[in-house]
């Protein structure tokens, strides 16, 4: 690939960067973009990636869509996504994606996601092993909160941040006291 990627070609970004027996890519603040995805999703390297760190990488939907769509990255188990572009359409191609069905922690923070992408999480059947949600600093409101308090699908949690996303009292009460959330350890609503 001829575009430059912070300096350096996606293609040596991964060299460098792919750690613990090529399980772990480790790209965080390298300014991929939406191009860099679609480098990622079809790079045979990346076959026995389990975990894949994007924080700050200019990503939008557009990324997330052929990640979702990758026949090669199916096994993710943790997937950073801090800092980008994301909105309600980018949550809901990963909740409806089996790549991510194997899941254990998905970190959004500080992305456009409101109350549908909220929603999305909550009714995802392909979300059900996380147990690490973050979502701190979007915009998912009481009605993005109160749908994961009534998630029946987020029931292992165990560490869930909502911090700065204009939840009120009632729906972080409602959050508190969710019977779903059964194996909740952590909760940072403030």
């Amino acid at each position: 690939m001829n575009q430059p990627f912070d300096d350096q070609p996606v293609e040596s970004l991964i060299e460098k960067n792919l750690l613990k027996e090529r399980t772990i890519l480790d790209l965080r603040l390298k300014y991929i973009g939406d191009e860099g995805m679609k480098y990622l999703a079809q790079c045979e390297d990346l076959v026995n990636l389990r975990e894949l760190k994007l924080e700050r990488n200019d990503i939008t939907d557009k990324g997330i869509d052929v990640l979702a769509r990758s026949t090669i990255v199916t096994g993710l188990k943790s997937l950073g996504l801090e800092r980008n572009s994301i909105s309600d359409e980018g949550v809901r191609l990963i909740t409806q994606s089996p790549n991510f069905s194997h899941l254990i922690t998905l970190n959004l923070w500080k992305n456009k996601i409101g109350a549908e992408g909220a929603k999305a999480i909550a009714d995802s059947f392909m979300l059900i092993n996380l147990e690490r949600l973050d979502l701190a600093q979007n915009k998912i409101s009481d009605e993005g909160g109160k749908a994961l308090a009534e998630s029946q699908t987020l029931t292992a949690l165990k560490y869930v941040d909502l911090f700065g996303n204009g939840i009120g009292e009632e729906a972080q009460t409602a959050i508190r006291e969710s019977i779903n959330f059964k194996t909740l350890q952590h909760l940072v609503l403030e």
